[in-house]
């Protein structure tokens, strides 16, 4: 774990905030933090520590970095955003971090000096003359032709890059440059305006980044622009459907434009147009790429460029990354006779499309839409994934057509739908349910503990109670009724951890909210009940029975023999769970638990399985079985687990149909769920182990996304509110996917010092997840703190396992028991 300080993160660089944190690193943000400037609360408070000066004052951020550096060293210093590369590049080299130099981050931020240099090595591009002078401009508009681009030297955003077709439009895009005042978050711009050609033809940036001096591309994207004169952007497909031959060329360009800028690490974002004369260079960043191009990215390839900046900031050099072949783009909406608007309308049937990832509005219902002319002026988008980039287009399309906004009225204030209370325990990327649920259509207020606050969007939240603890069920009524009093009736109670059913059907039930009550909870969360239900259904369940004594459980064991099992009769994650093969070890076993809510249970031979899938109006919509490689048991004493996605159809389809049974006799009809079977060894038969009504837990969640492209948390809070999906479908036939989880050491607290990445070792890998060297594993992590996660994907069963089976066999970390503090 290191502390990496980013100075003014914007954009990408919020998000940037995020993923160092998942990286297990110390975030320090310097940020003004008001104005345009300001943060959102869900980034800075993932942050370890916020410094709040005025960013814009270079001296200064150089200063507090150079204080705090002394208190505790930075392994990385990186800009947040583009105005702020020349600072976080000086303070770097300050404080002797990886960084570029001052020459390259003057020419990558100042677009004339750009232009010079790109010139000296000979590199086409579109004619330009600078401008200074009023005076200056008729000669400079001569010399380049018309039409010409009147564009500022040092803004972002397409901020006042305006299309001439006269020299008076071209005049009054010189004065308005010059009449902006303080700029874009108050830094004062240059009194330059760069004249430069216009080129006819498609736009595309190359995205990618240095490292070692060498220039890696990840992708092309192609971009789609607003109306002219503007070049507002208005969407991004990612990798552009280009033929290898023009594919090759743009990449090539644009390396040969980053090493003629002399870009020594880290990420760019480079624009082009490709016109009459192949590609010309429009200008190059040395940060990420905005309008979540690197999710994008990562969508369409896998390639986590925010990872990857990290790392080259940190000056730790890896292997390159595996790219898949996916497509993924973003879609803006924009809408120039609107000054404001009162409600956001998604079409059912975009709403329902399983291309669709995300839709999202950026100006709230009521706000100020600003004029055309720059990105800040985009009232909402969408994302969409697919396998081509036809399919992905003609998602975005149907999108486009499918989402209005509506006027708002004179004496109209804007309307909200559901009033929303959501139980959030998860501190974590799940917790961010602004993903799920659009907080300026909905009013959504949110009871929480003081770790679980910190994804939460503050600035979307009706309300946001932290309490010490949800299991104190006085606390958590009171606070409930406090809300419901202050902001009105709730519609819903959203609790989406298994340990957070029970309390969220008390709610429901003292609140007067619709949904599922303390009974309906109790077939989901008490196995005896759980399983007298599925027996009734004439389903197979392990012989079981409640116990409350040491007389009862040796009473058991005497009867049906050993081994057995011992478990709480509403436990998770495994915790309290014994396998019972003697006398002697049941002994010990009664010596460590107390026997309030237990019960013992026939011990099934065989295979065990996990089954996921999503049900709606009592209908599956998505299944799939999963053969686990080892039990959650074992993982929790110490064994790796793995688990690999069934391909033998006559199974599943046997599977689908004890499900269906299954859900049926638990009353189960909208939720996300993960059940647990075994293939019962001699019989073949399947017998029914647990049942959750939420989304899987490990890696359950990113490999069903990932590979199979359905979010399993967005998908709880959709069934749970009643909004109509089409869910992509995981059935036989298609990709494979497992992960594997690696225990942590035996002896606890363990700090790691060095764990062996296994990518590009094993082709089915594409991805994993690693404790930083100087992380503490304590015994407390679960499935989720793990000693290394590892995702995979193939054609077939057979060949995920022998990967699995394969990062097993090469898997090395290095560790060692951590010393008492004090000693």
């Amino acid at each position: 774990m290191v502390r990496v300080a980013i100075v003014e993160p914007r954009s990408s660089g919020c998000q940037l905030i995020d993923r160092a944190r998942e990286l297990g690193h110390r975030v320090v943000v310097l940020t003004a933090d008001e104005g345009e400037r300001r943060i959102q609360r869900r980034h800075l408070d993932g942050a370890a520590q916020t410094v709040v000066l005025d960013t814009n004052d270079d001296e200064a951020v150089r200063a507090r970095l150079r204080t705090l550096h002394a208190q505790d060293p930075f392994a990385a210093v990186v800009p947040g955003f583009e105005h702020y590369v020349p600072v976080a590049a000086a303070a770097a080299a300050e404080l002797g971090l990886p960084g570029i130099s001052a020459r390259s981050a003057t020419a990558l931020r100042h677009k004339h000096v750009m232009r010079a240099r790109v010139a000296e090595h000979g590199i086409d591009q579109p004619r330009h003359v600078l401008v200074s002078d009023e005076g200056q401009l008729a000669a400079s508009v001569r010399a380049v032709g018309l039409p010409c681009v009147v564009k500022p030297v040092d803004q972002s955003g397409s901020l006042n890059v305006v299309k001439a077709g006269t020299e008076a439009q071209a005049l009054a895009a010189f004065r308005r440059i010059h009449g902006y005042g303080s700029g874009y978050l108050g830094r004062t711009g240059l009194p330059l305006v760069l004249v430069e050609e216009y080129v006819a033809g498609p736009e595309y940036s190359v995205e990618g980044y240095v490292s070692s001096g060498e220039a890696v591309v990840l992708a092309v994207t192609e971009k789609h622009l607003g109306p002219e004169p503007w070049f507002v952007e208005t969407g991004h497909l990612v990798p552009a459907p280009l033929a290898d031959g023009p594919r090759a060329g743009v990449e090539e360009y644009a390396r040969a434009t980053v090493r003629a800028l002399g870009l020594e690490l880290g990420p760019f974002h480079a624009e082009l147009r490709l016109g009459d004369r192949g590609p010309l260079l429009m200008e190059v960043a040395a940060r990420l790429p905005g309008d979540r191009i690197p999710d994008l990215l990562r969508l369409a390839t896998g390639a986590d460029l925010y990872e990857l900046t990290l790392r080259c900031h940190l000056g730790l050099p890896g292997p390159r990354p595996v790219l898949r072949a996916g497509h993924a783009g973003v879609r803006y909406f924009q809408r120039p006779e609107l000054d404001r608007y009162a409600r956001m309308v998604v079409d059912e049937a975009v709403a329902a499309d399983p291309a669709v990832r995300e839709i999202g509005a950026l100006i709230a219902p009521g706000e100020p839409v600003p004029p055309p002319g720059s990105s800040a002026g985009r009232l909402g988008y969408v994302i969409a994934t697919g396998p081509a980039p036809e399919a992905v287009t003609a998602a975005l399309d149907a999108a486009e057509l499918g989402i209005a906004f509506e006027p708002l009225n004179p004496s109209e204030e804007p309307t909200v739908g559901r009033h929303v209370l959501i139980l959030n325990r998860w501190n974590n990327k799940f917790a961010e349910y602004h993903r799920y649920l659009d907080h300026t259509v909905d009013r959504v207020a949110y009871l929480t503990t003081a770790a679980g606050q910190q994804p939460l969007d503050a600035g979307l939240a009706e309300h946001i109670r932290v309490v010490r603890d949800l299991s104190d069920r006085a606390e958590v009524s009171a606070a409930a009724l406090e809300l419901q009093a202050r902001y009105g009736q709730f519609t819903h109670v959203l609790g989406l951890s298994e340990f957070d059913l029970e309390l969220g059907a008390e709610l429901r039930e003292l609140l007067g909210v619709p949904g599922k009550g303390v009974e309906d909870v109790r077939l989901v969360r008490d196995k005896v009940v759980m399983k007298a239900a599925v027996a009734e259904a004439g389903l197979r369940v392990p012989v079981n029975r409640p116990v409350r004594s040491a007389a009862e459980v040796r009473a058991f064991a005497a009867e049906h023999g050993y081994p057995f099992v011992l478990k709480p009769r509403a436990g998770a994650d495994s915790q309290d769970v014994y396998v019972l093969r003697t006398p002697e070890a049941t002994d010990q076993a009664l010596a460590q638990v107390e026997l309030t809510a237990f019960q013992c249970e026939e011990f099934i031979e065989g295979n065990l399985y996990q089954v996921d899938g999503v049900v709606s109006g009592g209908v599956l919509r998505t299944i799939r079985s999963w053969r686990c490689l080892g039990s959650c048991l074992d993982f929790a004493t110490g064994t790796p687990f793995g688990s690999v996605a069934n391909d033998d159809a006559e199974f599943e389809a046997r599977v689908v149909e004890f499900t269906e049974g299954v859900l049926k006799a638990l009353r189960l009809t909208d939720e996300v769920f993960h059940l647990e079977v075994f293939r019962a060894a001699g019989t073949d038969e399947i017998v029914f182990l647990e049942i959750g009504a939420r989304a899987g837990g490990g890696q359950v969640r990113f490999v069903w996304e990932e590979v199979y492209g359905v979010d399993l948390i967005a998908a709880s809070v959709q069934v749970q509110l009643g909004i109509e999906r089409a869910y992509p479908r995981a059935d036989i036939g298609g990709e494979v996917a497992g992960y594997l989880m690696m225990p942590e050491p035996p002896v606890r607290p363990a700090v790691v010092h060095r764990v062996a990445s296994l990518t590009g070792a094993i082709p089915e890998l594409y991805t994993e997840a690693l404790p930083p060297a100087g992380a503490v594993l304590d015994g407390n992590g679960g499935a989720v703190h793990t000693a290394g996660a590892f995702r995979f994907r193939a054609a077939s069963s057979a060949r995920v396992q022998e990967a699995i089976e394969t990062a097993v066999k090469l898997y090395e970390m290095d560790w060692s028991p951590l010393e008492p503090s004090g000693v």
